[in-house]
């Protein structure tokens, strides 16, 4: 799905096709490859980075070019600890030494080629020039939709894809747009999703054509975050920063819809990065619910969700044993988190429901 601004993004593709070759460092890693970043989009200014990373972001990505101001975003970024995903066509022509310390997680190539119809090949020319300017860090673009994978999922080393289904089309067509990438992907490259921070009114001119349109709440933002990791996201970013010539930090409410789901994701980074996937802890899923577990330093963790609009599903009584606990809510005991239907305790359309175990524990009852 073709994202706000979709074609003034999609221009910088065209743009960046003047890119030449330079000599760069060699130094950094490839650690944007196995780490998972919980990211957010369109980031202009170093003096945002700190409440970002108080909030749970780790990394960001930025449409600017300044080699001045990317200066100061890697140098504010390098003192929290964060990382960027920055374009490199104005870092040529002398200033490549500019780059060398800093924290890139992937050079951004271009935004959504399916949008301006880029050939391939020209995309794959960007990639071959910046390889050539620094062959060492990963580069990523991001997409609009899954099924263009198929087309440029060869090239770069990370792929990002954006899907903004609210209020317009389902929330679980996420999950369906992540595995129409995935299928696009050549074997362990990792997808990075973007997950909706953003109302479609922002851009639309018309006060006609605004009726229905809104913000993600909170539950929908978290929803969407936890079904692109199940179907196989190894990173979250989120779009976007901006808002109607301010940022989110000026809509509390907006903010704290996505800065809770980041602080979660961040919590959950470990688990999500080095847990080792297992089974689910029960035998045979419930009807239509979807389920992730990974075992990290001696737990077991387990994601449920319910992808049903309407429906109340069924959770396994395994899960509702005394070894089980919830994480990120109020309440310690999972089924005063469910709906009782007699002998059943059920999850509620389009809800997320994360638990930690101890094995101990769960070996000896």
């Amino acid at each position: 799905m073709p994202s706000p601004s979709a074609f003034r993004r999609a221009a910088a593709c065209l743009a960046l096709l003047a890119l030449f070759p330079c000599a760069c460092s060699q130094r950094d890693h490839k650690a944007a490859l196995s780490r998972f970043p919980i990211g957010i989009y369109a980031v202009d200014d170093p003096r945002h980075l700190a409440r970002l990373s108080e909030a749970g972001f780790d990394s960001f990505q930025t449409y600017r070019q300044s080699p001045a101001l990317l200066a100061s975003l890697a140098k504010e970024a390098r003192r929290l600890a964060m990382r960027m995903v920055s374009a490199p066509d104005e870092l040529e022509n002398g200033k490549a030494s500019l780059a060398r310390d800093w924290p890139i997680d992937a050079w951004y190539l271009c935004g959504e080629p399916d949008v301006a119809k880029l050939p391939r090949a020209a995309l794959q020319a960007m990639s071959d020039r910046t390889r050539a300017w620094d062959p060492d860090r990963p580069q990523t673009f991001d997409i609009g939709e899954g099924a263009p994978a198929k087309v440029y999922g060869g090239v770069g080393d990370i792929l990002l894809m954006d899907w903004y289904p609210v209020p317009h089309l389902p929330l679980d067509s996420v999950a369906d747009q992540v595995d129409l990438a995935m299928r696009g992907l050549p074997k362990g490259k990792p997808l990075w999703m973007i997950i909706q921070a953003y109302d479609w009114a922002d851009e639309v001119i018309d006060p006609k054509k605004r009726k229905g349109l809104r913000f993600p709440s909170h539950a929908e933002i978290r929803f969407m975050s936890y079904l692109s990791v199940l179907h196989g996201a190894r990173g979250l970013f989120y779009f976007a920063l901006p808002k109607l010539g301010k940022t989110l930090f000026d809509y509390p409410e907006l903010w704290q819809a996505v800065a809770g789901t980041a602080r979660e994701m961040k919590a959950m980074q470990p688990i999500f990065e080095r847990g080792r996937r297992i089974a689910p802890p029960f035998s045979g899923e419930a009807s239509g619910l979807e389920t992730g577990a990974w075992r990290y330093r001696g737990r077991d963790y387990v994601v449920i969700l319910n992808r049903k609009f309407s429906a109340k599903l069924t959770v396994p009584d395994e899960l509702l044993r005394g070894d089980w606990r919830p994480l990120f809510e109020s309440r310690r005991d999972p089924k005063e988190l469910l709906e009782r239907a007699g002998a059943q305790w059920r999850l509620g359309p389009s809800r997320v429901l994360v638990l930690e175990g101890s094995l101990r524990l769960r070996d000896m009852i």
